[in-house]
Order: C-alpha cells, then sequence, then structure tokens
C-alpha cells in the first residue's frame, strides 16, 4: 500500500443534547464539512510514531485498532490530516478523525470495510477523549444522513438512520461560532455534578428533553417547518435551564429572536465564554449574518445530511 486517504464528515446536533448521555434520543445530522486523514509511505510528510507522541488523542486511536487486532502499526507511515470542521465547537471534529482515522488503518492494513466495526473502535477511542460519551458523535460520523440514536446501556444502543431528510423547502441553516473555553468532557462532567446534586429537577428536565426531540423529528417527517422553529426555540430553553450556555451565546441567540428568529446551541454547548456553533434559522438569513457580525462571531452555511466516512483514495 502505497497511499490511502478516507474521510468522514462533522455534524450538528439537531436535539437531546447531553440528555442523550442519560438514555434519552438525540437527532444528529452529517454536514458537508469533512474531516480527512491521508496514510503513506514515509516521504517528506509528518510521521504517524511523532504524530503519536505529540498527540495523545491520536495515540489512543491507533491503540484502539492495535488492540482490536493484535498487531503494532508500522513506525515509517505518514500522516496527513486536513479539516474543515470547526474543532472545538460542537461539530464532532474529534469523532471524525477517529472515525478517518481508523478507517484509514482499516483499509492501509488490509482489513475489510465495516463500518459498524470503525465505528465501534471509534467509540473506545472518543471515550478516551470525552470521558463519558452518549457514541453519538462518531455513529453520525461513520454512517452520514440524519440519526435518531438513544443509548440504553453500555451494550444496548438504538441507532437508526431517518428515512428522509430535513426539507429543501425549510429556510436555510446559518451555523454561528461562537467558540469555547471547555472541552465537552468538561461539559458532560458538568452536568453530570449537576444531576447528582438535584436529581429530581434534572429527570423533569430530561424528560422535556425528550418530548421536545421526538417533536423535532415529528417536523421534519411532516416537513412542518414552523413546528420545527417551535421545537428548536423550546430545546434551546431546555439547554439553558441545564447550564450549558454562556452569557455570550445566549445574547446573540435573544437578538435572533427579536429579529424574528429561532437559534440553538449545537452540541455540548459552553458555559464560560462562547457555547460552540449555534444553528440559526431566518426566513431573511443575511439578518443572521449581520446579528453574529455584531458580537463578533463568524458565521457560514453548511448542507445537511452528507455521506458517512468514505474511501476518497487508494493508491497501491
Amino acid at each position: 500500500m502505497n497511499a490511502v486517504s478516507v474521510s468522514a464528515p462533522g455534524k450538528l446536533h439537531l436535539a437531546g443534547e447531553h440528555a442523550v448521555v442519560y438514555g434519552k434520543p438525540a437527532i444528529v445530522v452529517s454536514t458537508s464539512l469533512r474531516l480527512s486523514i491521508t496514510l503513506e509511505k514515509s516521504g517528506k510528510g509528518m510521521l504517524l510514531a511523532e504524530c503519536r507522541k505529540h498527540d495523545a488523542y491520536v495515540d489512543a486511536i491507533v491503540r484502539v485498532f492495535e488492540k482490536k487486532y493484535g498487531l503494532t502499526v508500522a513506525k515509517d507511515i505518514d500522516i496527513g490530516i486536513h479539516s474543515a470542521i470547526p474543532s472545538g465547537s460542537g461539530m464532532g471534529s474529534s469523532a471524525a478523525l477517529a472515525v478517518a482515522c481508523i478507517g484509514a488503518l482499516c483499509v492501509w492494513h488490509g482489513f475489510p470495510w465495516n463500518v459498524q466495526t470503525i465505528n465501534d473502535m471509534a467509540y473506545q477511542a472518543e471515550k478516551t477523549k470525552h470521558n463519558t460519551s452518549s457514541g453519538s458523535d462518531p455513529a453520525i460520523a461513520t454512517h452520514g444522513g440524519i440519526l435518531w440514536y438513544r443509548k440504553e446501556l453500555e451494550f444496548l444502543k438504538t441507532l437508526w438512520l431517518l428515512p428522509f431528510k430535513v426539507p429543501k423547502t425549510f429556510a436555510p441553516f446559518v451555523l454561528i461560532n461562537t467558540g469555547r473555553a471547555e472541552s465537552t468532557g468538561e461539559l458532560v462532567s458538568y452536568v453530570g455534578e449537576e444531576k447528582k446534586r438535584n436529581e429530581r429537577t434534572f429527570a423533569v428536565l430530561l424528560h422535556e428533553i425528550e418530548e421536545v426531540t421526538k417533536r423535532v423529528a415529528q417536523s421534519i417527517h411532516d416537513e412542518n417547518e414552523q413546528d420545527f422553529r417551535d421545537a428548536v426555540k423550546t430545546n434551546e430553553a431546555l439547554l439553558e435551564r441545564m447550564g450549558v450556555v454562556s452569557t455570550r451565546a445566549k445574547d446573540c441567540i435573544r437578538d435572533i429572536e427579536k429579529a424574528g428568529g429561532v437559534a440553538k446551541i449545537s452540541g455540548a454547548g459552553g458555559r464560560v465564554e462562547g457555547s460552540g456553533v449555534i444553528i440559526a434559522i431566518h426566513d431573511i438569513p443575511r439578518r443572521l449574518v449581520k446579528i453574529a457580525k455584531s458580537h463578533g462571531f463568524p458565521s457560514f452555511q453548511v448542507i445537511l445530511g452528507g455521506e458517512g466516512v468514505k474511501m476518497e483514495q487508494v493508491r497501491t
């Protein structure tokens, strides 16, 4: 094998953030933004062995692969990592890295291309980075599309690719990157501690998030944009009650609502500064761009529901 290139998509959480860790459903959707891993015979690039020394997460990914197949990855392999997914923004860049890297290693070593096996290994690797991981991020990076995901127990997960797409009649999604100071693992740990402090309040909150997640799925299925927007607004309010939306992000979302739009964080959120990526919807998208700029945040649009992990290049 001379070169292998594998890519995986980023994602957005449409509903169910944090609640998914506690057995509630989540809806995640892949995006057109992708991360690619290229493995080549040692040349002028960065050696995978050196990358492992400087990046604990890459090392953890490779270790999971080595343990699965009972081998040691050679030291004379170059690795290239190219990503259009904003890191630390709640768009699943770490899961895409794990999925693409494991996929590339599978092809490089001649193992069968099995997306479920890739997903399982990526999930094991992601748990080393995000503590209590739900598994939804590696699942959507592997399978693509719109995913209904629920983890009842560690060995019992429901993963269903919804047989429909976000309707083209819906207004374009504008993503606003507010940045984030905390890691996903830190935010998941924070929610876990808050849940322990007040189990009864959190039980109610988790139930309400589950109900609004069902509303999001139903509204997409029915192609009912007004119901979808109402559910998005309710979901954001619930995440604010959970305490994972920063003041800066809230201020931006309030301005969007005042302008007649709706918006919510997507992913783990953030408490200190920004809250990662905000999904915003308005009949006139340029107004969202203007609001984002007024708060000092970059904004961009993506296509939702892209392909999952795929081989981009194989050169023997």
